[in-house]
């Protein structure tokens, strides 16, 4: 099974597949979606985030969401809120 870090993007394999599945139903094309993350890469082990390294990317993170002007933000997962 061919992973993120294969493909350079998040949600891929079944993930992924949801997620796409979950857009369409909607009416939203997956390239018209910005994928971000609390931090920029991932902790040892794919572990959530500890404070420090989300507080660490948070400015980049805020970056992102100023230069992207998202007309939407949905959070995912515990970490993202």
């Amino acid at each position: 099974m061919q992973t993120r870090i294969d493909f350079g993007e998040p949600f891929v394999g079944r993930a992924g597949k949801l997620m796409d599945m979950a857009f369409q139903t909607v009416g939203i094309k997956r390239k018209e979606v910005y994928i971000a993350n609390i931090v920029k890469c991932r902790p040892p082990g794919n572990r959530n985030p500890e404070q420090d390294e989300a507080c660490a990317c948070l400015n980049y993170l805020r970056n992102q969401v100023l230069l992207v002007k998202p007309e939407i933000i949905v959070l995912l997962r515990k970490c993202s809120t």
